[in-house]
């Protein structure tokens, strides 16, 4: 019985470090912006991810239109979600003083967690991208394990992990 106990840390050590926690990406980017990015527009239809990455950014300092504003944005200069991401698109965000264009798109894993996500942030002025992640979530053991749930990445420190690899990234005045 000793030794049962005795091997139960071992084995546990060993699977955790089987484990992966959350993982970021950043894109190269060869030419960062040649201006501050002080306003960003979010693209409609992005999900939960996106506009708690909206959060985020919000909280470290920058102004971000939320996709209703987007989209109330593209009603007025008459763009779909399609042509808001092509160059005259961006140049008529560029004439309203948004200084980019954030896009996110992210896939739920099994336990309603988010599982993956990208992240662009695309400048107005340039029609380049400045910024750009990946972000993976973390694994334990098998799925639904109790390794796997402490392993794995919530809503709110995803949107904080994006933020933070766009930020790295991202000149602000």
């Amino acid at each position: 019985m000793r030794r049962k106990l005795l091997m139960f840390p071992v084995v546990m050590l060993s699977t955790l470090a089987a484990c992966g926690t959350s993982s970021v990406s950043n894109m190269p980017v060869a030419n960062a912006a040649p201006h501050a990015i002080q306003l960003l527009a979010m693209t409609p239809s992005q999900g939960l991810l996106a506009e708690a990455v909206a959060v985020e950014l919000s909280n470290r300092g920058y102004k971000v239109f939320d996709p209703v504003d987007t989209s109330r944005i593209m009603a007025r200069l008459n763009l779909n979600e399609i042509e808001i991401s092509q160059p005259e698109g961006l140049a008529k965000l560029r004439a309203q003083g948004i200084d980019a264009l954030l896009s996110v798109r992210s896939a739920g894993g099994y336990d309603q967690m988010p599982q993956s996500a990208t992240a662009r942030v695309t400048s107005t002025h340039t029609g380049r991208v400045i910024a750009g992640v990946t972000w993976q979530n973390g694994w334990g053991g098998q799925a639904g394990s109790i390794a796997d749930r402490v392993m794995r990445t919530g809503l709110t420190g995803a949107a904080k992990e994006i933020a933070d690899g766009l930020t790295r990234r991202m000149p602000q005045s």
